[in-house]
């Protein structure tokens, strides 16, 4: 059995709507983020800045524990699924 059973759950990276990439990072996921911290700003009252970057934040995390390498985890050198 697979160490990371749940890595393909949300699409393979670079194939589908994950084929799109600006800078080496899927463009929808982050439109999607931006979207996102938009609407949770505008109809909870938050700070837009905070909002995205805790959804960033909270993104990489959720990366991390499904096992799906991302091009910031690479950056900073953390591995998602070790093999």
């Amino acid at each position: 059995m697979s160490k990371c059973p749940y890595k393909y759950v949300l699409g393979i990276p670079g194939q589908g709507v994950h084929a799109l990439r600006l800078w080496g990072v899927s463009f929808h996921d982050t439109w999607m983020t931006v979207v996102a911290a938009a609407l949770i700003a505008y109809f909870y009252g938050y700070s837009f800045l905070y909002t995205l970057v805790g959804l960033f934040v909270l993104g990489e995390v959720l990366h991390y524990l499904f096992g799906v390498q991302t091009a910031f985890l690479t950056m900073i050198g953390v591995e998602a699924c070790p093999s």
